[in-house]
């Protein structure tokens, strides 16, 4: 039970309210300015007109109706606000004991009571290397089904490939000119994006590539059993390369099927738009109006252009259709940057095409593009711009020089590691920086990269919260070194808690409402802001409270659960982000 619950029951008690409101007052609760000021503040500005009366009159009378418990030692007015001091060591008590009681599997959230969320995220261009621009799409989907799956939804994680298209004619017309069996083998990837880019060239000095090129698509289209034969293999061999990157990464997908598994269903779609007569005809093409739908004026979605051919638009409808008849979702996401306008008219379109057919369930609406910004300024050494895979291994490479500077320079916080340690810690340093950088601003924002600031041990980074993670195993490597074990039951809380533990306290039940918030925005920041200020207050017990002390058991006991508490919500937060918690950096 969040400590709020019972704060909240007994204001509803003041304010002769029934209990049902408690979860409207627990959402109006804030923090004062600073502890001094109390642990929790009501605002009386929402009851001035149901009460007629001012806010600062209303906070006075409440403040004097609230009654003093277990867990509220007071409740003092000022100005418009109703101050509650706690209890602290009872509210430590509560807040330890249900983070300590999560952390050993004794109870699961279960906001999402099993309900399917799909992700559609990712999805690179097949013959083409994984680029770092992929990594946005790739990291805020990932991230998103891992908090949605944390609180109880069941989620499917779907990898929409972009395996179709005109750039297929290019890289077929390529190898049947260049293709040397040996170097596809050996370069795989790498070698059909030259193969592309040869062919390409060409083209611009001979236009009769261009026609090749798609002469070769459409036999690709009709079926043809060599160009599919051919299509094939340069899929599996992209989809290897992607798999390593993803294994790499910890991220897995439920489904791989791209645009080429909806081609089958397009014509099928395309039919039931026409006879439930919202498709008309436009300039020759075929379209579906939705600017009513979408409440504003926009172009109409187009099913097929003039000269016949199926559009994207058409295969995204389609797909959605099918993705609903499979999983009967509560909601269905695409993660796609800067496409808000065509995912509304596939929404809208399909919004009308419900309402023609009079479907039961309006599960258009539960449709959505959470899109984001760019990164700018991520280069190679060289300044150009990369592939993904060299970018983790530049960031590896890189974390490795940091950790052996930091070594040299002060070897008892940073002691020397095996080669296999080194290997371990620099790849998971590497990576924390480029994922929690994704996610340190809010998700439409646009971001500057760069190197020297994503890889610091210390401020709004992914190696800082490592190293605080890492420190907090150290007091228990130390603590074992002393014959102090792990408390195995919660101990007794001390009479009173210094400012810097009852501040850590504050942070630590915070974190389940700062996943609930990510999953309500679709919002992986909110878990990376709070996983910062839990770091941060973390950081300053530390520095300030002595945790091992031989000659105070009790308050070392106290200490150690508190320290073991931080440690299990940090870790479970950096999961969340895909990021490795360290026992040593």
């Amino acid at each position: 039970m969040p400590i709020t619950t019972p704060i909240a029951q007994a204001l509803c008690a003041a304010l002769e309210y029934a209990p049902e409101r408690g979860e409207e007052i627990a959402g109006l609760l804030t923090a004062p300015p600073n502890l001094s000021m109390g642990d929790f503040a009501f605002p009386c500005f929402q009851l001035a007109k149901a009460l007629r009366a001012p806010p600062p009159k209303i906070a006075a009378d409440l403040a004097a109706r609230v009654n003093p418990d277990a867990l509220i030692a007071k409740a003092v007015a000022q100005g418009p606000y109703v101050n509650l001091h706690l209890h602290r060591p009872e509210a430590a008590r509560r807040v330890l004991g249900a983070v300590l009681t999560e952390a050993r599997g004794e109870v699961r959230r279960n906001t999402g009571g099993g309900q399917v969320v799909v992700l559609d995220f990712s999805a690179p261009n097949i013959a083409k290397p994984f680029h770092f621009g992929h990594l946005r799409s790739t990291n805020l989907g990932a991230d998103l089904a891992r908090i949605f799956a944390f609180l109880g939804y069941r989620v499917v994680r779907r990898n929409y490939l972009g395996d179709w298209g005109t750039q297929f004619g290019f890289v077929i017309h390529a190898w049947q000119k260049w293709g040397d069996a040996q170097l596809l083998r050996e370069r795989a990837i790498d070698y059909l994006v030259e193969l592309y880019v040869r062919a390409y060239r060409e083209s611009e000095s001979d236009p009769g590539v261009r026609e090749q090129a798609r002469l070769l698509f459409l036999r690709l289209e009709q079926g043809d059993p060599e160009i599919t034969a051919l299509w094939r293999q340069f899929r599996e061999l992209s989809l290897a390369g992607f798999m390593k990157t993803y294994r790499r990464l910890g991220i897995e997908f439920d489904s791989y099927e791209g645009e080429a598994a909806v081609n089958p269903l397009v014509e099928a779609t395309i039919a039931r738009f026409q006879r439930a007569g919202v498709a008309e005809e436009s300039q020759g093409a075929l379209v579906v109006q939705v600017g009513a739908v979408i409440g504003r004026e926009i172009a109409p979605l187009m099913l097929r252009k003039s000269d016949g051919a199926s559009t994207y638009a058409a295969r995204d409808c389609a797909e959605a259709l099918d993705r609903w008849e499979r999983y009967g979702f509560s909601a269905n996401i695409y993660v796609v940057s800067r496409q808000e306008d065509h995912f509304a008219q596939v929404f809208a379109a399909l919004t009308r095409l419900g309402e023609a057919e009079g479907w039961d369930s309006r599960w258009p609406a539960t449709c959505e593009n959470v899109s984001f910004g760019y990164v700018r300024g991520m280069s190679t050494r060289k300044g150009e711009a990369v592939w993904l895979e060299a970018v983790l291994d530049e960031a590896r490479d890189r974390a490795r020089r940091i950790r052996e500077e930091k070594s040299a320079a002060n070897p008892r916080a940073f002691p020397a590691l095996s080669p296999d340690e080194l290997d371990a810690v620099s790849e998971a340093v590497g990576q924390a920086a480029l994922l929690y950088f994704d996610v340190s601003a809010r998700r439409l924002s646009d971001v500057s990269f760069d190197w020297d600031s994503v890889l610091q041990f210390e401020g709004n980074t992914g190696p800082y919260l490592q190293y605080s993670h890492a420190r907090m195993c150290g007091i228990f490597r130390r603590a074992a070194a002393m014959g102090i074990g792990e408390p195995a039951a919660l101990p007794p809380m001390p009479a009173s808690l210094a400012d810097e533990e009852w501040a850590l306290v504050l942070a630590l039940r915070g974190f389940g409402a700062a996943v609930e918030r990510a999953a309500a925005e679709r919002e992986p920041h909110e878990v990376a802001r709070y996983l910062h200020g839990l770091a941060s207050a973390y950081n300053a017990f530390y520095n300030n409270c002595t945790v091992l002390d031989a000659t105070d058991a009790p308050t070392t006991n106290a200490r150690l659960a508190l320290v073991s508490a931080c440690r299990a919500v940090l870790a479970s937060g950096l999961g969340l982000l895909g990021i490795r918690p360290l026992e040593t950096m």
